[in-house]
């Protein structure tokens, strides 16, 4: 019996398994909790929630909503935070000032959506902005720099800003001596102007916002006093024989508008203003600069700077000076070039005057040593000190010369170096030929460089060019590039392509016709254009859009471009399957148009000269037939396994 009554109990266990585990627990609602209202400002707070249980389903939505009511939900304002179970954050933003808020967290799931308890809170309120007032610095007799600090704005932007002053204790914005420095918090700076001289003033920094204004401590300060000018006299330069250069450096205007400055000089000691023998150079206590004119060589002056303003006249220190005695010019003689049959250059450099003006300069010449002014053979460059150019003519060939720089004085007349030089035989020129560069198949570019024109001037000068060697001019292949020495550049054109030439540089005189080296080259052939074939794209069943990069046109000009294409490899511009793009070497897009749908199509770009035609690279391209698309990955499997539904497109 016992045993009997185990196996029914062991039954009805059984049984209860089974019911328990075919039962399927229904989904609920989720439980959730509403985090307190923190970081709390005029218009904006930080809340949230914490999602303890998502009831069986998963969480879809999660956020917080709020209102100025009791019990808000998504209906009304609320941000969305994400989906899942745990805690989140939320900021709460657009709210108004000093405003009692509900808010609740939320979460939704497929049950529907439920709620976590109700926190309120209160917006802060509007106040005026909180500001401090800088040190007053930089005062003088009627000017002062102040400023602010503005550390909170009150929860409203601040529209105006400054600084307030008055000579009364307490100045307000109502005042007209105000400044205004711009918007926003911060540190700003302010200049005080149109103060008067030995006056005690207040100050306050000052900060508006839609609340009213708020003004920080205040600041007292009192002007400078007004005093004569402070000033010092400028060292004595550029001392010639009648003149010097001197001036003032104005350190203080003694709060006073500086009305006439300059400096006097006299050859007693501590001139003043009193002498006529003075400078006037305007008002103001900038720095100045006095030209000292009238003075007597050789002569030891006093000179001193001053200033006069309201309170009076003050001056700088005593300077002393000499000027200086008439003497002999100092001149060299610049090295003879440019020689000639009959002419060549020299000139002079003066480093000294003498200390007087240089009334005559120039260089003289003879056959014969130390030529002097008094010969006819000479040149005249002008006055000054300035280095100098002389161009000597009237020479004979083949003859040694002597020639002298001179300068003249009030002293006399000094006299540089002698030098001596030869003037050229007449003979051929003396050229190079240039590297021929440029080279294409009809053109070339070369030239020459006549270093020497044989004493004789060159009447024509360009290259020659044949394809034997030594060219000359007696052949038409010759180009006319000026006449005179020196470098040139010659244009060679008409060539054949692929074909050797010999090119000599000419240059005539009356003596005759001299030639440069010979320079050999070859002009380059034409050949097919180099091109690449544009990626297929906009595949459809029927149509694609390849095209062509044409790197180099091969040397001849582009007649046809296009794209060809066929279902078998490398088609050529022979089948009919191909397009007209146009010419020239320019990129071009190509419409390919016809195709069957679902079939594997060879595409090559092709670009036509006169050579020939060259082809781009090969592209495949395969068309889908329906309306699926599938992707092509690394190991050559594609993603899908009905192959028959594809389009895709690879370069070979």
């Amino acid at each position: 019996m016992r045993k009997i009554t185990e196996l029914l109990v062991l039954l009805c266990l059984l049984m209860g398994v089974v019911t328990i585990n075919s039962c399927k627990k229904e989904d609920a609602l989720p439980t959730l909790t509403t985090n307190n209202a923190t970081n709390v400002t005029i218009s904006s707070v930080t809340s949230g929630g914490k999602i303890t249980n998502t009831g069986g389903a998963d969480v879809t939505a999660r956020g917080v909503c709020w209102s100025t009511s009791r019990n808000p939900v998504i209906s009304g304002s609320h941000t969305t935070d994400g989906k899942g179970s745990g805690e989140f954050t939320s900021a709460i933003t657009g709210l108004t000032a000093n405003t009692l808020y509900y808010i609740r967290a939320y979460a939704t799931n497929s049950v529907g959506t439920a709620y976590g308890n109700e926190v309120s809170v209160t917006t802060s309120e509007l106040v005026v902005p909180t500001l401090a007032t800088t040190a007053v610095s930089a005062i003088s007799f009627n000017t002062a720099a102040s400023g602010g600090n503005i550390s909170t704005d009150g929860g409203a932007a601040v529209t105006a800003r400054g600084i307030c002053w008055s000579t009364t204790a307490s100045p307000t914005v109502d005042l007209v001596t105000k400044t205004s420095d711009g918007t926003g918090t911060g540190t700003f700076t302010s200049n005080l102007t149109d103060l008067l001289p030995e006056t005690t003033y207040y100050v306050r920094a000052y900060a508006t916002n839609s609340v009213g204004t708020g003004y920080g401590s205040e600041v007292s300060f009192t002007t400078s006093a007004l005093t004569a000018p402070t000033l010092t006299t400028v060292v004595a330069s550029s001392i010639t024989l009648t003149s010097a250069v001197s001036g003032g450096t104005i350190t203080s205007n003694g709060g006073a508008d500086i009305t006439v400055k300059g400096v006097c000089w006299s050859t007693t000691a501590d001139p003043t203003t009193a002498l006529a023998t003075k400078t006037t150079n305007g008002t103001g206590s900038d720095n100045f600069t006095s030209n000292i004119t009238g003075l007597v060589a050789g002569t030891l002056y006093h000179v001193r700077a001053y200033a006069t303003n309201s309170i009076g006249t003050s001056y700088g220190d005593d300077i002393t000076f000499t000027t200086t005695p008439v003497g002999a010019a100092t001149v060299t003689t610049t090295a003879v070039t440019a020689i000639g049959l009959n002419t060549a250059v020299s000139g002079g450099t003066i480093t000294d005057d003498g200390g007087g003006n240089i009334t005559e300069k120039g260089v003289v010449w003879s056959t014969t040593a130390d030529p002097t002014v008094a010969l006819t053979t000479k040149t005249s460059n002008g006055t000054g000190t300035a280095t100098y150019t002389s161009n000597i003519t009237g020479l004979l060939p083949g003859t040694l010369y002597h020639v002298r720089a001179y300068a003249t004085n009030s002293s006399g007349t000094a006299y540089g170096a002698d030098l001596t030089f030869t003037t050229n035989a007449v003979g051929e020129p003396v050229l190079t030929t240039a590297a021929v560069t440029s080279i294409a198949q009809t053109t070339a570019v070369s030239g020459g460089n006549i270093t020497s024109d044989g004493g004789a001037s060159i009447t024509e000068k360009g290259v020659v060019w044949s394809t034997t060697t030594n060219p000359t001019i007696a052949l038409t292949t010759k180009t006319s590039d000026g006449t005179g020495t020196g470098g040139y550049v010659s244009n060679i054109t008409g060539l054949l392509p692929g074909t050797q030439y010999h090119v000599r540089a000419f240059a005539t005189n009356s003596v005759g016709t001299a030639y440069g080296n010979e320079v050999i080259f070859t002009t380059t052939s034409i050949l097919v254009p180099t091109l690449t074939t544009t990626a297929a794209s906009a595949i459809t069943q029927t149509t694609a859009s390849s095209g062509g990069v044409i790197s180099s046109n091969g040397g001849g000009s582009i007649t046809e471009k296009g794209v060809v294409w066929s279902t078998t490899a490398n088609p050529t511009v022979l089948l009919t399957t191909k397009t007209s793009d146009g010419t020239g070497n320019t990129t071009f897009t190509s419409s390919i148009t016809g195709l069957l749908p679902g079939t594997l199509y060879h595409i090559r770009s092709y670009a036509t000269n006169s050579t020939g035609t060259g082809y781009g690279s090969g592209l495949n391209i395969y068309h889908r037939c329906c309306t699926r698309s599938y992707s092509y990955n690394h190991s050559s499997q594609w993603n899908n396994p009905d192959s028959s539904c594809l389009r895709w497109s690879n370069l070979i």
